[in-house]
């Protein structure tokens, strides 16, 4: 029998279920507005100088053999290891190995409050304003902001993003490079110029996976329920090839560097999402990885990736807002 308790109820659930779509709406509204931006808004700096440089063109051909991108929030602390290693590393393989080889770093300050951008500026001077390269947000973007902003003015063939704390050896970086060189040139100088073309793009990433039940031991119950619940979700977007889309090593060689919408801690998994839908290959490699003291991971940071996850699924396949363009059509 429908009674008063039964309609009242129902008006609640009603009223409910209503409320929870409208924020939902508005909250991915707030994620795809946020999702736009334009290099031409931003511009290099160059201490040598004090002058603003604008960014190169994205459609500009490829200048530098390789570009390292890396995304720095309140490093002043972590920065210096990790860019002392980077620089050592790649001015010993561009002086004693390949002659030929050519890098640039490119460090996005994403609205740092402590002397992040200072430290970045130190190493422009120390190595020129041509090979290290710094871009300062107005305002804190996410990682993933920061590292798009990065890959949108970057002008290496090959495009490394690492993180800057250093966790991840730089040296690896030959291990994602032969296997890029596997996926992009199976044929080596056999291969016809056409096949070259159409396999000349590739993703590799640095994968911590065959650490992971070391990991386990040593967290906290609900961080590894928490975990698992989002490995769960990152199958529902990308299904379970992947092992590991959270590491901050990544090689890339795509047409879709301008084209990821988050922001935040889930851009990875929207980058290999892209891959899959542009048919373009995807590879896992095991890299040596060390925990650093400073991470900004937090149990909110679990919350806010499902959220990310969520807004993937609504923005390319139920709202469709979020549109794949080919480098053709960008």
């Amino acid at each position: 029998m429908w009674t008063a308790a039964t309609t009242t109820t129902a008006l609640a659930l009603a009223t409910a279920v209503t409320f929870f779509i409208w924020r939902a709406a508005q909250w991915f509204s707030s994620v795809d507005a946020e999702s736009h931006f334009e290099a031409s808004q931003h511009f290099l700096e160059d201490p040598n100088s004090f002058e603003k440089v604008p960014p190169p063109s994205i459609f500009a051909e490829a200048t530098k053999s390789l570009s390292v991108v890396i995304p720095a929030y309140n490093e002043e602390d972590r920065l210096p290891v990790t860019l002392e290693d980077l620089t050592g590393y790649l001015s010993h393989r561009r002086d004693t190995k390949d002659a030929n080889f050519t890098y640039e770093i490119i460090i996005v300050d994403d609205g740092s409050r402590d002397n992040t951008s200072g430290i970045a500026f130190d190493y422009v001077r120390k190595y020129s304003f041509e090979a290290v390269r710094v871009i300062r947000l107005s305002r804190n973007m996410g990682k993933g902001g920061a590292v798009k902003a990065g890959m949108m003015i970057a002008r290496g063939r090959q495009l490394l993003m690492a993180d800057a704390d250093g966790a991840t050896r730089i040296s690896d970086l030959a291990k994602l490079e032969a296997v890029m060189h596997n996926v992009t040139d199976p044929g080596g100088a056999q291969s016809t110029r056409a096949f070259q073309q159409q396999s000349e793009l590739g993703m590799v990433i640095g994968s911590r996976a065959h650490m992971q039940q070391a990991a386990v031991n040593k967290r906290a119950w609900h961080r590894n329920l928490l975990m698992r619940g989002f490995h769960l979700l990152v199958m529902m977007v990308i299904g379970d090839k992947i092992k590991d889309t959270q590491c901050g090593f990544k090689s890339l060689r795509s047409p879709y560097k301008n084209h990821a919408n988050l922001k935040r801690w889930c851009f990875d998994v929207e980058l290999i999402y892209l891959a899959q839908e542009l048919h373009i290959p995807v590879r896992e490699v095991d890299v040596e990885w060390r925990e650093v003291p400073g991470s900004k991971i937090r149990v909110t940071s679990m919350i806010n990736m499902a959220m990310e996850l969520l807004a993937v699924l609504l923005g390319y396949k139920v709202f469709r807002r979020w549109l794949i363009k080919t480098e053709a059509e960008a």
